[in-house]
């Protein structure tokens, strides 16, 4: 098992912990559920092998900034 992508894998699982934290300190509960959707549609997507997970996991934290600067609109329609 390489090294590196280890490392990679811890830092991106880490990254992605402190934004789901500092959403749900934020009361960004919509932006919260999203994420973690995505991060479970994505783990599945690429289960299986330790590649596959850390392009997941490095996907996933970019999904997690993405949401941070541009936040799912999709309750305020209905309100």
């Amino acid at each position: 098992m390489d090294g590196t992508l280890i490392v990679i894998m811890a830092i991106a699982t880490m990254f992605n912990f402190i934004i789901l934290k500092w959403k749900l300190e934020k009361e960004r509960y919509a932006d919260f559920v999203f994420d973690i959707l995505c991060l479970i549609a994505i783990s599945w997507l690429f289960a299986g092998t330790l590649g596959g997970m850390v392009i997941a996991m490095t996907s996933s934290a970019l999904i997690s900034l993405y949401l941070i600067a541009f936040p799912p609109k999709f309750l305020k329609d209905f309100a």
